[in-house]
């Protein structure tokens, strides 16, 4: 199997030393394509660890291949706090001249706990420990951080475009105000003894909020805002995209692993993200980048089966699952959310 080669010290000079830290093609990467991943120490099942590093490297090769992209896989060693600072502040800083970036995420989620309700804050395993949370990619995605003897921080759009994080619960409503008020939902916001039909609806219409406005850069929780800085995503944007310049794809509750049967001709998940890039990238679309909406389409079809797109998959109208891997054992109505501008390109 081809594998990219990321250097020892790789991420710091990420895209500033493209030929020895990234496979880009041209001498500055102006569009920039990661992937991250990092599975939590146990209880993850037998081959789930190598079909992330799959995936991830199918992944990179897609965007490497454009010939305009810059790529970097990054999972598993490469995913750890210190370098997810450096590859987003490379991307904010103004000399390096990046205009797009996108981020794939696979692995496990790990809350904070405490507060704010009802997970704390959010965020990836890292590896030896360097875990990664919401607010610290918010800080890193959103400003830049002029080295000394400047040393402020910068308010800069984002330039993650989109993200697609494949991991439970960082792509879930959970709250209904700015404050961070919120409605207990048994198997959304807490698990549930057992299913009940019809499933729970979900009176949560909030991804993340800013609980601390003064801090410098203010602190936020939910990973959506944090990729993106925008609290105004549509929160439906498949059927309902904005026009925004962001699109975030994630799981609310718990995400299958890679290695899980869809229930469709021997498929395991890992083949949605594999269809999803290639459909995206124009590389099963005779050329033609797609929206995301048509993306997710296209992978739904090729996992579930012919009559199946996203809007009619369980991806979208979600399933029960029995799970320990957020909080307390019990029940969890899992399922895959849009938002923002579902109709979104990634560039040529």
């Amino acid at each position: 199997m081809r594998k990219p080669c990321i250097a020892t010290c790789a991420l710091l000079l990420l895209f500033a030393v493209a030929a020895s830290t990234l496979d880009v093609k041209s001498a500055a990467a102006t569009k920039v394509a990661v992937q991250w991943g990092h599975l939590a120490p146990s209880g993850y099942p037998a081959g789930e660890g190598e079909a992330e590093s799959w995936i991830c490297n199918e992944i990179y090769w897609v965007f490497y291949n454009t010939g305009t992209w810059g790529s970097s896989n990054a999972y598993g060693t490469y995913t750890q706090l210190g370098y997810v600072f450096q590859v987003l502040q490379y991307c904010q800083s103004p000399n390096n001249g990046v205009t797009w970036a996108t981020a794939w995420w696979v692995g496990d989620f790990k809350p904070k706990g405490g507060n704010p309700q009802p997970f704390g804050y959010l965020g990836f395993y890292g590896h030896n420990g360097q875990d990664i949370f919401d607010y610290d990619v918010y800080k890193y995605a959103n400003y830049y951080l002029w080295p000394p003897p400047n040393s402020w921080w910068q308010p800069i759009s984002s330039k993650q475009y989109f993200a697609f994080i494949w991991t439970c619960a960082n792509g879930g409503l959970y709250w209904y105000t700015s404050n961070g008020d919120w409605y207990n939902v048994p198997g959304i916001t807490s698990p549930a003894p057992s299913p009940t039909y019809p499933p729970p609806a979900n009176p949560n219409t909030k991804y993340g909020f800013v609980v601390n406005p003064y801090s410098t850069p203010p602190t936020v929780v939910g990973m959506p805002l944090a990729w993106t800085g925008s609290s105004s995503l549509s929160i439906d944007g498949y059927n309902s995209p904005d026009y925004g310049s962001y699109c975030y794809v994630g799981w609310e509750t718990i995400s299958p692993w890679m290695v899980n049967p869809t229930g469709y001709n021997g498929m395991q998940y890992k083949w949605f993200p594999y269809y999803f890039y290639r459909y995206a990238l124009g590389i099963d679309n005779y050329g033609v980048h797609a929206n995301i909406k048509s993306s997710l389409d296209y992978a739904a079809r090729m996992v579930f089966g012919s009559g199946y797109n996203f809007g009619n998959s369980k991806l979208a109208s979600g399933e029960w699952v029995n799970s320990t891997g957020i909080g307390p054992g019990g029940w969890w109505y899992s399922r895959m959310r849009v938002f923002g501008n579902g109709n979104l390109i990634l560039p040529y």
